[in-house]
């Protein structure tokens, strides 16, 4: 095994190899994990959407001073089911942009309830205090029903969607995204092509290549977790400061869940490599000493 004609081009690609197996391995746990299906689940699971709503009550029931509006003129019409499908609105409009343009595009739920609600209000307010229901009336109540729209969508955005889009951020992920398939063949291929490298170079004892890739795979998984392991036991994304309780436990989530998924596969890397391993030293001591059980060999 130690043989320079092999040994040498062997641990080479053996090193390339474990840079060539994380990126794989980090693009497919994009490809499996990252969808609007995923985000979805995650808000459901976290109850998302009663942060929301006590944060919405909250920024109503605030901005009574300066709008004259009560609160419950907007929360008597919001309810988790209406939150919970503008969380869904910004999520499938952020996915359709990043597969196109990066152009965030949002139609927003119509609630006819809380429209009407804010036709009743301005209507009654202008008929006690002798309104003139004229153009600047209308447009003022045209004005609450957009605002009103805007401020709930701003609170269900929790992956804050808009924000990227508005630095730029979502067109750049759009970029990488729109080619993560290509860019997933292409790391895979690489893998394979170093594979079949190490078979190559060691092909008068081909086994040889077994030891090469388990131990690419095992360094690669441990490589991996390493990192994973402190992430999710130091609680790290815990310490980012998020104002917005539900865009915290949202982003917490994520990030946590992501981290997981990738560590899962690096462990299974581990696992994979030590099993090759294993294979290589019973087969191997087999092969070198043919009459002679494992247990007999020193």
């Amino acid at each position: 095994m130690k043989k320079p004609s092999s040994y040498l081009p062997s641990l080479m690609a053996s090193i390339l190899l474990v840079f060539s197996i994380i990126i794989s391995s980090a693009l497919l746990m994009v490809d499996i994990n990252v969808s609007p299906a995923r985000l979805k689940n995650i808000v459901q699971k976290k109850g998302i959407e009663t942060e929301i709503y006590n944060e919405l009550e909250k920024y109503f029931t605030d901005k009574y001073n300066t709008t004259g509006i009560p609160a419950e003129v907007y929360m008597n019409c919001i309810d988790k089911k209406y939150i919970s499908t503008f969380e869904e609105s910004y999520i499938d409009s952020a996915f359709e942009a990043i597969n196109n343009d990066g152009i965030l595009n949002t139609v927003y739920p119509q609630n006819e309830k809380l429209e009407k609600s804010i036709d009743t209000f301005f209507n009654d307010f202008a008929d006690r205090n002798n309104y003139e229901k004229d153009e600047n009336f209308e447009l003022k109540l045209r004005n609450t029903k957009e605002n009103a729209y805007a401020t709930i969508g701003s609170f269900c955005d929790v992956y804050k969607f808009s924000a990227m889009e508005s630095k730029g951020v979502l067109e750049k992920i759009a970029n990488k995204y729109s080619k993560r398939i290509i860019h997933t063949a292409l790391f895979l291929t690489v893998t394979l092509i170093l594979i079949l490298l190490l078979i190559l170079f060691n092909r008068k004892k081909k086994i040889t290549a077994m030891y090469w890739c388990g131990i690419s795979a095992m360094v690669a998984g441990i490589i991996g977790t390493v990192p994973s392991i402190y992430l999710t036991a130091t609680r790290y994304f815990d310490s980012f400061s998020i104002k917005q309780a539900a865009v915290f436990t949202a982003f917490t989530s994520v990030m946590y869940k992501y981290t997981e998924a990738f560590m899962a596969i690096q462990i299974a890397l581990i696992v994979l490599g030590l099993t090759m391993s294993i294979i290589y030293g019973i087969i191997g001591d087999k092969k070198k000493y043919p009459d002679t059980k494992p247990t007999q060999i020193s």
